[in-house]
């Protein structure tokens, strides 16, 4: 196995095994990272987005911040970019990714055919590959997490992978054992119950779904896949809610709709309410500055939001919200400046996969997620980035005008 493959592996499957504080064993690669984009003659791709942030770590130095944990967070930021930009430049330039994709998916549904047993042991062996958290009734609940730190980080590092192989069986792209492929592929992301990924992947379906209605339902396989995810979807619920309605999931999800859940609402609404307070109290226009949120964030929390608990570390839930309170207004002004200028720079529009996966990942950005998560721009990099182009709409064998 080369160097470039084990470094894939260690990304999905091993990245924080043994690791605390949410540090992962790409930080810690970083030299090495940065060394292979020089002799890449790439050293540019690194430098771009450092000048983007530049001038606000210029102001909030100006305004005052706390001068350790402002360093510590600049190093943690240009770790990130140093791998998303090694990341790109490897997902760009690999001459194809589909024996990388398949056997990912083997090894990863090996590993949940390992955990499944470990489901019903006491704690100390559960938990090695399952995560467990209280959700509003204040009841356990257990999802698969594997090696990774949390349930809902292992199911958005899998997106990628779901996507591509849902594709590959909706336009019957040589897929053998479809049937197998589908389990394999589902399975993982319904046993980590994250339920912003699946609503935003359920999201982004729709809308796919609904903006090629007449490709879907000129194309027979694709159009039963959905037809039938869907019905499933559906039954599922009704089935859940009939028999079974003082289930977790059920009471979580009553909790969602009626705005009782505190997770969903600390991810959403009162994320984006933290973050406003956190940037006012500094500028609201450039934010408080990168290290500076956790500072600020107890005594907010503590005197607006008592019901998040009593604790003396936490952080905003939310990548966008987190954008807003590290950067202002100005940071979400340019956030999404690049976010549209890549869409019509790269022709997301041109190619099912990676539409599907930008509307995904841009409707998650409102409901998870963290600035310096890796795993989210992954995702970006596949939507902006032709590694597939057997999804290419001008490649798809299929006639149909335009995608929207």
């Amino acid at each position: 196995m080369s160097l470039q493959k084990a470094t894939v592996y260690l990304y999905f499957f091993f990245n924080s095994i043994g690791l605390k504080g949410g540090l992962l064993y790409t930080n810690l690669l970083t030299p090495f990272f940065l060394i292979w984009i020089y002799k890449k003659g790439l050293i540019k791709s690194v430098i771009y987005p450092v000048l983007i942030i530049l001038p606000f770590s210029i102001i909030h130095f100006c305004m005052g911040v706390d001068f350790k944990t402002f360093i510590i967070s600049h190093v943690l930021v240009l770790s990130t970019i140093i791998f998303v930009v090694a990341s790109y430049i490897y997902i760009s330039r690999f001459n194809s990714l589909k024996e990388v994709m398949r056997k990912i998916l083997l090894f990863n549904f090996i590993l949940v055919l390992i955990a499944i047993p470990f489901y019903f042991m006491d704690d100390e062996y559960q938990k090695i590959f399952w995560y467990t958290n209280l959700f509003t009734t204040q009841k356990i609940f257990t999802r698969l997490a594997l090696f990774t730190f949390e349930a809902s980080y292992y199911s958005l590092l899998l997106i990628p992978l779901i996507y591509y192989f849902l594709f590959k069986i909706g336009f019957s792209k040589t897929v053998k054992n479809n049937k197998t492929v589908l389990i394999m592929v589902l399975l993982p992301l319904l046993l980590s119950m994250s339920f912003g990924v699946i609503g935003g992947t359920i999201i982004s379906a729709f809308l796919m779904a609904w903006f090629n209605r007449d490709l879907f339902i000129k194309h027979k396989i694709l159009f039963n896949l959905i037809s039938a995810f869907f019905i499933l979807f559906i039954l599922s619920i009704i089935i859940l809610f009939a028999l079974f309605p003082a289930s977790l999931p059920v009471v979580r999800i009553s909790n969602i709709f009626t705005g009782y859940d505190t997770s969903s609402r600390g991810r959403t609404i009162e994320a984006f309410q933290i973050a406003w307070l956190v940037a006012d109290s500094k500028s609201i226009w450039f934010g408080c500055g990168l290290g500076q949120a956790k500072l600020l964030l107890p005594e907010i929390i503590h005197k607006y939001f008592s019901h998040w608990g009593n604790s003396s570390v936490y952080r905003i839930p939310n990548t966008l919200a987190e954008t807003l309170a590290i950067f202002g207004i100005a940071g979400i002004v340019i956030r999404f400046a690049i976010i549209i200028y890549l869409f019509f720079k790269t022709n997301v529009n041109t190619n099912f996969l990676r539409l599907s996966l930008f509307l995904f990942i841009f409707i998650y950005q409102f409901t998870g997620s963290y600035i310096t998560n890796v795993v989210e721009y992954v995702i970006w990099i596949f939507a902006f980035t032709n590694v597939f182009p057997e999804f290419d709409v001008s490649r798809s064998q299929l006639k149909h005008k335009s995608l929207t």
